[in-house]
Formats: structure tokens, C-alpha cells, sequence
């Protein structure tokens, strides 16, 4: 498979990356490393012989939904100040959680995990940000405290500025999710890599990083999607998406028609990385697996059935619960593919 690109992005690294998906909670047979497990729903599947990181949302369902990343390559594991992380010469997978406790400004507080982020990956070597996961609660809570601005604002805000005070040259952002969750802590995870991936943007949509915000204190700065190769593996990392066009949430109140504009989004994007880096994606053999943020438990019967329509019956789906960063989305989508 060939992946080209305007960026002039690095030559693929010769480790192997690759991701199974499992519902059993202990760890799969396998002869590769394991550079981590992410699971959700019962606590009980984590394993203390490798980096477990366990995802503080409620899952809308009875079943244990684990990812296992597995590389070729050894991996060792150590901790800088507050984030924990497992890696080798050419990828590392980190963790980081912060107490929001009543008196925090959760501006700082986000700088700080992103300052720690950045510092932990140039002090490994794996400089380049691929695929972040961020939660935290009462995303869309106004501070008055902090010129009215709510928390998914203040947390874009703290990320910015940790990443402008990196020195790293971000010329690709990263994909990323970032969710409400009804927990007490600031969560991220991520997965970076010695060489940039492929940015992907989505033409029905306007890009994250360009939205028209009167000045650039909430400025997000993510990827729609981002690609990489590992060895012979490539994979798509498709961050969070919701029926937004242009920059417009569409089909306020209806949860159904946003779903299944959530779903056209990211099966354009798809297109778009095929025709611009020659991905050679199947939109529907190769999707891994899809996660899907509801807002109100209510909703859940109607997202099923959009989902049985949409998509193959026996692909793993995990439904979370969590709010979105705007008041007016009820469910958000990310995707993962992998050839």
C-alpha cells in the first residue's frame, strides 16, 4: 500500500503495529509484544504485566471491550512525572489522569497534561503525536470565573499552549476524541511514533484547526484523520465525529439522522484518504472496530438500529456514555481501520 503525501511525512518504520479487538478480559495468546491493552466496562480485565489503561465512561451494555496493540519489537515500560507509558525505538502509548477537584482552573490543569505529554515524548524520542483520547467532566460547563468560557474551551486553550511551549514542529496534528465524561478526572492517552503520520482532512467538513473562532484561545487543533504505516500494517485513525458540515452541527434533536450523518463523514473521509494518499481502504472490510458516545441513555435503542443498518453485524462496537463538546450533538462516532 502506498501513502503519499504533500508533507514530505517520514519513510514507514520497519516495526509492525497492529490492533486486535477481544471481549475477553485477559490477555489474547499472542507471540508479539504488547505495547498496550485498553478495555472498558469491567475493571477486573486489567493486567499489571503490561500497560492496562481502563477508560472512565459507562458502558451501554453487558460485554468487557478490550483493544490489545501488539508490536514485533520489545517493549519496555516507565513513567515520566505523572504519565505512565510503554514503548520501543519507534512508538510509545502513554497515559495521564488528573483529580478535578473543586478548586482547580481547568485551564492549567490541561496545559499541565499536555505539558508533561510533550516533555515525556522528546525525552523518548517519539516526538510525533498520532491518535489522542481525551475525557473530563461537564465538557461544555461555562467558567465565569475565566471570561465565560466553558471547560471543552479552556481545555483547547491548555493544550495550545503546551503544545506551542513543546518546540515540536507540528506541521501534522494529531486525530483525537475528546468527550465528556460523568467521572472526576482529566484523562488522556495517546500513541506516538518516531516519524509523523499522513493528515486527512474530511471535504464536507471544515477543518478543526480553521474553524471561525474570534481569536485562537479555543482553537483545536486535531486532524479529521490521521494515517500511518507500521511495517505492513497501515492504519487509519479516525477522530472524533459527529454530524457537523461545513462547521455546523446538522439534524438538531434527532439522534437517528445525526448518527447517520456521523457515519457519511467518516465514510468520506475514507474516500478522501483513498483518492489524496492512495490508501486503498475498504470503507467496510477494513474498519476494526467503531466506538459511539451517547449523550442520554434514551437514545440507545435508536443508535442500535441505526448501527444494524449501517454497518456489518459482526463488527465490534462499543457504545459509551459521554457528553459532546456542543450542547446540540447527541452522539459522536471514531473509527478505526486497519489493512
Amino acid at each position: 500500500m502506498v501513502i503519499s503525501a504533500s508533507n514530505n511525512a517520514a519513510t514507514a518504520p520497519t516495526s509492525s503495529l497492529e490492533v486486535v479487538v477481544s471481549k475477553a478480559a485477559r490477555p489474547l495468546s499472542v507471540h508479539q509484544s504488547i505495547l498496550t491493552q485498553l478495555y472498558f466496562g469491567a475493571i477486573d480485565g486489567a493486567d499489571q504485566n503490561f500497560l492496562s489503561i481502563h477508560t472512565d465512561l459507562e458502558v451501554l451494555g453487558p460485554d468487557l471491550f478490550a483493544q490489545y496493540w501488539v508490536t514485533d519489537e520489545k517493549v519496555k515500560q516507565s513513567r515520566y512525572k505523572n504519565v505512565r507509558y510503554a514503548y520501543n525505538r519507534q512508538m510509545l502509548f502513554g497515559y495521564v489522569r488528573f483529580a478535578c477537584s473543586g478548586t482547580y482552573n481547568f485551564q492549567q490543569l490541561s496545559e499541565r497534561a499536555y505539558r508533561q505529554i510533550y516533555e515525556c515524548l522528546i525525552n523518548s524520542g517519539c516526538r510525533r503525536l498520532l491518535r489522542t483520547w481525551n475525557y473530563f467532566p461537564q465538557i461544555t460547563k461555562t467558567c465565569s470565573d475565566y471570561k465565560h468560557h466553558n471547560r471543552y474551551e479552556l481545555f483547547c486553550n491548555g493544550r495550545l499552549c503546551a503544545t506551542r511551549a513543546s518546540g515540536i514542529d507540528n506541521k501534522v496534528y494529531p486525530a483525537a476524541t475528546v468527550i465528556g465524561n460523568r467521572g472526576d478526572y482529566l484523562q488522556v492517552y495517546f500513541l506516538a511514533s518516531d516519524a509523523p503520520g499522513v493528515a486527512v482532512e474530511n471535504p464536507r467538513q471544515t477543518s478543526a484547526y480553521h474553524y471561525p473562532v474570534a481569536n485562537s484561545f479555543t482553537q483545536p487543533l486535531f486532524a479529521r484523520g490521521v494515517l500511518k504505516a507500521w511495517g505492513e500494517r497501515t492504519h487509519l485513525y479516525v477522530s472524533g465525529t459527529a454530524s457537523i458540515v461545513g462547521h455546523e452541527t446538522l439534524h438538531i434533536n434527532n439522534v437517528g439522522a445525526q448518527l447517520n450523518e456521523a457515519i457519511n463523514n467518516v465514510e468520506t473521509l475514507v474516500e478522501h484518504a483513498n483518492d489524496q494518499h492512495q490508501a486503498q481502504l475498504n470503507a467496510q472490510d477494513d474498519l476494526l472496530y467503531m466506538k459511539v458516545y451517547v449523550r442520554h441513555n434514551e437514545d440507545l435503542a435508536r443508535v442500535q438500529q441505526v448501527l444494524t443498518a449501517r454497518l456489518a453485524s459482526d463488527l465490534p462496537r462499543m457504545l459509551l456514555l459521554g457528553d459532546m463538546c456542543r450542547d446540540d450533538l447527541l452522539v459522536e462516532i471514531e473509527a478505526f481501520y486497519q489493512t
